[in-house]
Protein backbone atom coordinates (compact mmCIF):
# COMPACT_ATOMS: atom_id res chain seq x y z
CA UNK A 1 0.00 0.00 0.00
CA UNK A 2 3.00 2.30 0.26
CA UNK A 3 3.32 2.08 -3.51
CA UNK A 4 -0.49 3.89 -3.75
CA UNK A 5 0.38 6.32 -1.14
CA UNK A 6 3.11 7.78 -2.69
CA UNK A 7 1.64 7.41 -6.23
CA UNK A 8 -1.09 9.25 -4.54
CA UNK A 9 0.99 12.04 -3.37
CA UNK A 10 3.47 11.84 -6.24
CA UNK A 11 -0.29 13.20 -8.23
CA UNK A 12 -0.18 16.36 -5.61
CA UNK A 13 3.33 17.83 -6.87
CA UNK A 14 3.48 20.69 -8.82
CA UNK A 15 6.51 18.95 -11.13
CA UNK A 16 4.47 15.76 -11.65
CA UNK A 17 0.89 17.86 -12.29
CA UNK A 18 3.30 20.12 -14.64
CA UNK A 19 4.43 16.82 -16.44
CA UNK A 20 1.40 15.75 -18.90
CA UNK A 21 3.55 12.69 -20.07
CA UNK A 22 3.38 11.76 -16.19
CA UNK A 23 -0.15 12.10 -15.50
CA UNK A 24 -0.85 10.21 -18.41
CA UNK A 25 0.81 7.09 -17.31
CA UNK A 26 -0.92 7.50 -14.04
CA UNK A 27 -4.16 8.19 -15.07
CA UNK A 28 -6.39 5.33 -16.39
CA UNK A 29 -7.84 6.01 -19.83
CA UNK A 30 -11.39 5.77 -18.77
CA UNK A 31 -10.68 7.84 -15.47
CA UNK A 32 -13.71 9.88 -14.18
CA UNK A 33 -13.33 12.10 -11.37
CA UNK A 34 -16.24 13.68 -9.01
CA UNK A 35 -14.97 17.05 -7.78
CA UNK A 36 -14.83 18.72 -4.85
CA UNK A 37 -17.21 21.04 -6.56
CA UNK A 38 -19.33 18.41 -7.27
CA UNK A 39 -19.17 18.32 -11.20
CA UNK A 40 -17.98 15.31 -13.12
CA UNK A 41 -14.82 14.83 -15.58
CA UNK A 42 -14.07 13.07 -17.74
CA UNK A 43 -9.83 11.53 -18.76
CA UNK A 44 -9.28 14.31 -21.00
CA UNK A 45 -10.62 17.51 -19.13
CA UNK A 46 -8.98 16.19 -16.05
CA UNK A 47 -5.32 16.00 -17.56
CA UNK A 48 -6.08 19.61 -19.15
CA UNK A 49 -7.16 20.99 -15.59
CA UNK A 50 -4.32 19.73 -13.42
CA UNK A 51 -1.81 20.86 -16.08
CA UNK A 52 -3.46 24.64 -15.91
CA UNK A 53 -3.58 25.00 -12.03
CA UNK A 54 -1.21 27.57 -10.60
CA UNK A 55 2.33 27.21 -9.77
CA UNK A 56 1.79 28.22 -6.13
CA UNK A 57 -0.55 25.50 -5.54
CA UNK A 58 0.09 22.87 -3.16
CA UNK A 59 -1.85 20.07 -1.34
CA UNK A 60 -1.38 18.49 2.47
CA UNK A 61 -2.64 15.02 3.12
CA UNK A 62 -2.46 12.90 5.73
CA UNK A 63 -4.46 9.88 7.60
CA UNK A 64 -4.34 7.18 4.81
CA UNK A 65 -6.62 4.03 4.54
CA UNK A 66 -6.61 1.55 2.16
CA UNK A 67 -9.30 -0.91 0.86
CA UNK A 68 -8.85 -3.99 -1.61
CA UNK A 69 -11.47 -4.59 -2.88
CA UNK A 70 -9.60 -7.55 -5.52
CA UNK A 71 -6.27 -8.39 -6.21
CA UNK A 72 -5.27 -5.21 -8.35
CA UNK A 73 -7.98 -3.15 -7.33
CA UNK A 74 -7.12 -0.74 -4.52
CA UNK A 75 -9.08 2.17 -2.62
CA UNK A 76 -7.33 5.08 -1.64
CA UNK A 77 -9.41 7.22 1.53
CA UNK A 78 -7.33 9.98 2.68
CA UNK A 79 -7.33 13.60 4.08
CA UNK A 80 -6.69 17.09 2.12
CA UNK A 81 -6.27 20.39 1.74
CA UNK A 82 -4.78 23.21 -0.03
CA UNK A 83 -1.56 25.54 1.32
CA UNK A 84 -1.45 28.96 1.42
CA UNK A 85 1.65 30.84 1.46
CA UNK A 86 1.74 31.04 5.11
CA UNK A 87 1.28 27.44 5.60
CA UNK A 88 -2.10 27.54 6.65
CA UNK A 89 -4.86 24.87 5.35
CA UNK A 90 -7.64 25.24 3.66
CA UNK A 91 -10.78 23.97 1.02
CA UNK A 92 -10.18 20.73 3.38
CA UNK A 93 -11.71 17.52 1.54
CA UNK A 94 -12.23 13.85 2.07
CA UNK A 95 -10.64 12.38 -1.15
CA UNK A 96 -10.75 8.82 -2.07
CA UNK A 97 -9.35 6.86 -5.29
CA UNK A 98 -9.74 3.65 -6.82
CA UNK A 99 -6.63 1.96 -8.30
CA UNK A 100 -5.95 -0.56 -10.90
CA UNK A 101 -3.27 -2.67 -11.31
CA UNK A 102 -2.52 -3.42 -15.24
CA UNK A 103 0.79 -5.21 -15.81
CA UNK A 104 3.51 -3.58 -13.48
CA UNK A 105 1.66 -0.09 -13.12
CA UNK A 106 -0.51 1.27 -11.36
CA UNK A 107 -3.39 3.07 -12.65
CA UNK A 108 -6.19 5.82 -10.75
CA UNK A 109 -9.61 5.32 -12.37
CA UNK A 110 -11.72 6.96 -10.35
CA UNK A 111 -11.18 9.64 -7.88
CA UNK A 112 -13.38 11.78 -5.89
CA UNK A 113 -13.19 14.70 -3.27
CA UNK A 114 -16.22 16.09 -1.00
CA UNK A 115 -15.80 18.88 1.01
CA UNK A 116 -15.50 18.38 5.19
CA UNK A 117 -15.17 20.42 8.14
CA UNK A 118 -11.12 21.62 8.53
CA UNK A 119 -8.84 19.78 10.50
CA UNK A 120 -5.72 19.89 12.30
CA UNK A 121 -2.51 18.40 10.91
CA UNK A 122 -1.75 15.00 12.16
CA UNK A 123 1.26 12.63 11.85
CA UNK A 124 -0.75 10.12 10.76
Amino acid sequence: MDRLKSLEIELHQQAVRKDTKRIVELLHPEFIEVGYSGNTYDFSSTVKSISGLPSNFEIYSQSYEFVEYAKGIVQVIYLSANIDEEGNLFRHAKRTSIWVNEGDNWKMKYHQGTPVAPFEKSNA
